[in-house]
């Protein structure tokens, strides 16, 4: 009876365990944000086919994806000991190092693998753990190397992390830097231009440039960055070639008066040494003052019917003597009448300028200066700055202040 009873027993247990069905494998699931980014482990390895190891290593791994990598700790290390020629293993230890951010114990794995074999999934790891330490420099450094054929998600985080490297550098300025990174930016190559053309780096301007020139060169902005790279190798006449046609096509004010300011600045480079030197002089003289005026105002330069002017007995040697001869012939320099001296060496200050400007114009025929009184409401109706209203009256007057004031004259006399 007894024995009838223990077969019964034993069918029983045999029949419930063909009833029981066997444990579900890891779920398959997803891995989100950066995880993805961990490519399996065996991605690149080549070993001996061990099918039963690969099953089971696709078990772990999955756990893993999932975000269970602690719960299988413990059978990876028990297979890294029976298997330890399987680099896969130790690679899937530095994955649950990563996911829970222990990047230290991470790089000891990663270094371990690579110290036997450097394959694919070894060196995107390592790209990785740069990237989660934070130097996306490193990591995209280390992935924009990677070679054969990659993963669909590599190349989409080469992509990204091309972009974040790029975003860096320019928000920190490494324009040049940048642009190795994403020759195309356009913006990012103009503004480097601009900003070395304020540099008046003239050769790494043009070099920087060469790329827009090659591709876009009608565009305005180009057409401009051009003309300024010529007008700072002092050649003026393309680069108001380059304007006069800017202009006219743009209809952009600021293209105009760029063009005028650089011819004033070739007819400057065009000028004799005596008004070169007058214009750089921090203290101008009598004697500057008349070459400023001779080269600067065109109804002095020009004018007809001058008079014989009284003789001076101190321009001997004096520097721009044939141009302080036509200011003492027009009025402007006088000569004393006892010591007949003009003084050409005597420095100019800011009320001796009022009172030069303001005869300039009268005595060239301002329509705004007749009957306006004293030098200073002279110059407020011909509405020519007055250096004596913003400078104490001794000030002295350097040769820039004095040709402002001097090319307001001349635009008052062309009207």
């Amino acid at each position: 009876m007894k024995r009838l009873l223990l077969i019964a027993t034993a069918a029983a247990l045999v029949a419930l365990a063909a009833c029981t069905s066997a444990p579900p494998p890891a779920p398959t699931v997803a891995p989100q944000g950066d995880e993805r980014y961990l490519v399996d482990p065996r991605t690149g390895y080549s070993a001996p086919d061990n099918p039963k190891l690969d099953r089971r290593f696709d078990e772990l791994w999955r756990t893993i994806q999932a975000g269970q990598g602690a719960s299988v700790r413990g059978e990876l290390a028990n297979l890294r000991v029976k298997n330890p020629n399987y680099l896969p293993l130790q690679l899937a230890e530095a994955a649950i190092a990563m996911q829970e951010k222990d990047y230290a114990a991470a790089r000891t794995a990663i270094e371990r693998v690579q110290q036997q074999q450097n394959y694919l999934a070894a060196e995107i790891y390592e790209a990785e753990a740069a990237v989660r330490t934070g130097d996306v420099r490193r990591g995209f450094d280390f992935y924009s190397h990677l070679t054969g054929d990659l993963p669909d998600v590599t190349k989409e985080r080469v992509a990204e992390l091309r972009q974040r490297y790029f975003n860096e550098l320019v928000a920190s300025g490494q324009l040049q830097q940048a642009l190795v990174i994403d020759p195309g930016a356009r913006d990012v190559r103009m503004t480097l231009v601009q900003r070395l053309l304020s540099q008046r780096n003239w050769d790494e301007a043009r070099s920087v440039l060469e790329p827009l020139v090659n591709s876009e060169a009608d565009r305005a902005d180009v057409q401009e960055a051009l003309a300024e790279i010529e007008v700072g190798r002092g050649q003026f006449e393309q680069a108001i070639v380059r304007y006069e046609r800017l202009a006219r096509r743009e209809h952009d004010p600021r293209y105009a008066r760029r063009l005028d300011e650089i011819k004033q600045q070739w007819t400057a480079r065009n000028m004799p040494p005596q008004y070169l030197r007058a214009a750089e002089s921090e203290v101008i003289t009598r004697g500057d003052l008349a070459v400023l005026l001779y080269w600067k105002v065109a109804s002095i330069r020009f004018a007809q019917n001058v008079g014989t002017p009284p003789i001076a007995v101190d321009l001997g040697e004096v520097t721009g003597r044939e141009e302080i001869i036509r200011a003492i012939a027009l009025g402007i320099l006088q000569v004393d009448p006892v010591t007949r001296r003009v003084g050409p060496s005597a420095p100019v200050t800011a009320s001796a300028l009022t009172r030069y400007a303001a005869r300039v114009l009268s005595l060239r025929g301002a329509a705004c200066a007749r009957g306006a009184g004293d030098p200073s409401r002279i110059l407020s109706a011909c509405s020519v700055t007055d250096p004596s209203a913003t400078l104490p009256p001794d000030s002295p007057i350097s040769g820039r202040a004095a040709e402002s004031v001097i090319d307001e004259i001349d635009r008052v006399l062309g009207q």
